[in-house]
């Protein structure tokens, strides 16, 4: 299990200081051979892997994890933060695209309520003046062209 674990983690340094003693336990021949190449004791090579093995909770590998652990979050924050500045900045422009459309929207239904009074007014004034056109085409001319008093009493009041 120490051999795999340190082949995975350390890679290609870990096959070359695990690869003497993986050969040697699966080939007994190979081990005077292996011994002559490398002169080192097996022993020392399997310290070695597991001192480095178990190097790894060591204070310095600790702090830098933290460290790295540290920006990691700072920047997750800093992104995030960004992220809700730029949601407010649409909310808020959003908003003020509503009230826009709102005043909009109110000034539209004023100038409607204040043409229809006015369409009201301008229709009972045309009401007025189609009886007074017919009143007056009611009433012959007189021959000789004169407006009778009447008539002249009430052009005169306009």
């Amino acid at each position: 299990m120490l051999v795999l674990v340190t082949l995975l983690k350390w890679g290609l340094p870990a096959l070359v200081l695990v690869a003497p003693i993986a050969a040697s336990a699966w080939f007994p021949p190979a081990r005077r051979v292996l011994m002559f190449a490398v002169p080192v004791p097996m022993f020392a090579i399997a310290a070695a892997g597991t001192w480095l093995w178990l190097n790894q909770e060591s204070a310095i590998l600790k702090a830098v994890d933290e460290r790295v652990t540290e920006m990691v979050a700072g920047a997750e924050i800093a992104a995030l933060e960004a992220k809700l500045e730029a949601e407010q900045q649409i909310a808020a422009a959003r908003a003020a695209a509503a009230l826009e459309a709102n005043r909009r929207l109110m000034a539209e239904v004023s100038a409607r309520v204040n043409l229809a009074a006015r369409l009201a007014a301008i229709q009972t004034e045309n009401e007025i003046l189609n009886d007074d056109l017919a009143d007056l085409l009611s009433r012959p001319v007189s021959g000789d062209c004169t407006v009778d008093h009447e008539l002249f009493i009430r052009l005169r009041g306009r």
